[in-house]
């Protein structure tokens, strides 16, 4: 019995007649047509006189476009061929139906887009063999055998059988999973996601491989199509994304039966071969450019560290002996401290710690509290390198408050930052809410316009989740509690030096040894930013050097 299923139309009476060249029960056929009945009989009545060129005709067919020959010939089951189309005397909709004319049309329940002329619609059990793998018990794993694929081996859209290799014992491959056997040229795809869509050409390098139930073996019926072809049309995702259906706990599935009844588009067999030599070729390409990109990445974030360490150490701009010292500098923060803490702007304890350290006169470093009621110590083992004359050594915290308090009516509307609106990457950009103060002023850190707030968890840190608070409602806000907030006075130190200063490798790569909690939600300690030592220029240096660092960063994007 001849079975044919009609789909989208060909323009070619001559594609359509090769349906009907094979009138022998062994043959099934797959075309594309838009002939009356009346067209077919003729067409019947012609493919009979050339049963003897059938596979010449075969062969022409598979050429010229009208779908995929399926090679099955062995012990007397014939060439296959199916295809999906639109009657010319239908309601336009697609249908399948059996080319012998023995039951009802089928009419096709989802859309499926038209195609270029020559091309056509077929289901993937047409043109390949789709076979899911299974899982053996324990005692069929050894140390070498048959290669095992699990969908982690399934990596950049190759396989990657480094990565926790597993093997199985040839008898099993041959045996229980003969079905899922795996050869070069096979097409693998996962179906239990997220993410769906993973997909590898079998290499060469694998002459046996089998896979778990977790993918599908795709093996081409055809020698001569590339299965490269079926690889990229599954990439593009539209037709997994049309199939796939959501399970339980966030899994998104995809039935073995639902593989093999996928829509493929099948150009013409030259076609196929052009398109995947130019989608070679491009992505090659494409993959060159992204690889040069990380490598520009990588260069432009090395060149940034590398301005910014400049900058911290003294090295980035000219120094100007007319500027006034950085030490002039910090007695002034430090008297303005004070007189913020007398207008009840700060707390005590915010200067209870401040210190002073300076250069004794055999030359070494030395510190002491600021406000004269102890000896000083030497620290010249804590400094971390050396400095510029007119800088000053100074501890984090002695030019700034620490997560400081706003004082602010319940009723002022104020801006609401959690960390998810705080953008990455240093960008100094964040999209506050708008509250009122009430509604945030306790469970959350505070800041004000001018405070430099920087993310204390990882990986937010490192991410750079920084900026220099400004023009927020009222002048107010509060957001995570994973936050530090410096806050320096109006005469204090450049707010923008103190930021590129947080983003330099000098402070964030000995913040990171000392994270502590769990990997995930470590965080850096208090007495880190207690104890971290900040080279302070002259004011006038640190615009200077801020000048320079924006200039430079701007230039390459960064």
């Amino acid at each position: 019995m001849t079975n044919c299923i009609f789909a989208t139309p060909i323009r070619s009476s001559r594609f359509a007649s090769v349906a009907f060249i094979c009138g022998c029960p062994l043959f099934l056929f797959c075309v594309t047509y838009r002939q009356s009945s009346t067209e077919r009989r003729a067409l019947k009545t012609r493919a009979s006189k050339r049963r003897s060129n059938r596979d010449a005709h075969i062969t022409r067919f598979y050429n010229a476009c009208c779908g995929r020959v399926l090679y099955e010939f062995e012990q007397g089951i014939g060439t296959r061929l199916h295809a999906i189309g639109r009657p010319s005397s239908s309601d336009g909709l697609p249908y399948e139906k059996r080319a012998d004319d023995k039951g009802e049309s089928t009419p096709i329940e989802r859309a499926i887009r038209k195609l270029p002329s020559g091309w056509a619609w077929t289901r993937m059990r047409m043109v390949a063999r789709v076979e899911a793998g299974k899982t053996p018990g324990k005692d069929a794993f050894v140390d070498e055998g048959i290669p095992y694929f699990k969908m982690y081996n399934l990596r950049n859209q190759a396989i990657d059988f480094a990565f926790h290799p597993q093997f199985i014992k040839p008898e099993i491959h041959y045996g229980q999973l003969d079905k899922s056997r795996i050869h070069p040229g096979d097409l693998i795809m996962n179906i239990v996601g997220p993410p769906l869509g993973k997909l590898a050409i079998v290499p060469n390098s694998f002459p046996e491989a089998n896979t778990n139930q977790a993918a599908v073996v795709i093996h081409s019926y055809s020698p001569e199509a590339p299965i490269a072809w079926l690889f990229y049309y599954l990439s593009e995702m539209s037709e997994i994304n049309n199939v796939s259906i959501r399970g339980s706990a966030g899994q998104v599935n995809i039935s073995v039966n639902q593989s093999r009844e996928m829509f493929v588009a099948i150009p013409p067999l030259a076609e196929q071969l052009r398109i995947v030599d130019a989608l070679d070729k491009y992505l090659a390409l494409v993959d060159g450019i992204e690889r040069d990109l990380a490598d520009l990445d990588g260069l432009l974030a090395q060149l940034k560290s590398k301005v910014l360490d400049l900058a911290v150490r003294g090295e980035l701009v000219e120094h100007d002996p007319g500027d006034e010292p950085a030490s002039e500098l910090l007695s002034r923060i430090r008297e303005e401290k004070l007189a913020m803490v007398g207008r009840g702007e700060l707390k005590p304890k915010d200067v209870k710690n401040d210190t002073v350290i300076f250069t004794g006169s055999d030359g070494l470093r030395y510190e002491k509290p600021a406000d004269g009621k102890a000896e000083a110590k030497c620290i010249e083992g804590e400094i971390p390198f050396e400095i510029p004359e007119g800088w000053s050594w100074c501890r984090l915290l002695t030019p700034v408050a620490l997560d400081p308090k706003n004082d602010v009516d319940d009723e002022t509307p104020a801006s609401f930052l959690p960390m998810a609106a705080i953008e990455e990457g240093f960008r100094n950009q964040y999209h506050p809410e708008i509250r009122r103060w009430k509604e945030i002023k306790k469970g959350f850190t505070q800041f004000a316009d001018g405070d430099v707030v920087f993310a204390k968890i990882s990986p937010c840190f490192e991410n750079g989740k920084y900026f220099i608070a400004s023009c927020l409602e009222s002048g107010a806000g509060a957001g995570s509690t994973e936050l530090y907030v410096l806050r320096s006075s109006s005469k204090g130190l450049y707010r923008k030096y103190l930021f590129y200063f947080l983003a330099s490798n000098y402070f964030m790569g000995d913040a990171k040894k000392t994270f502590m909690g769990s990997v995930g939600q470590q965080r850096i300690k208090k007495d880190y930013l207690e104890r971290m030592m900040l080279p302070v220029p002259p004011l006038d240096e640190q615009h200077r050097i801020v000048k320079t660092i924006e200039a430079a960063f701007s230039l390459t994007n960064l």
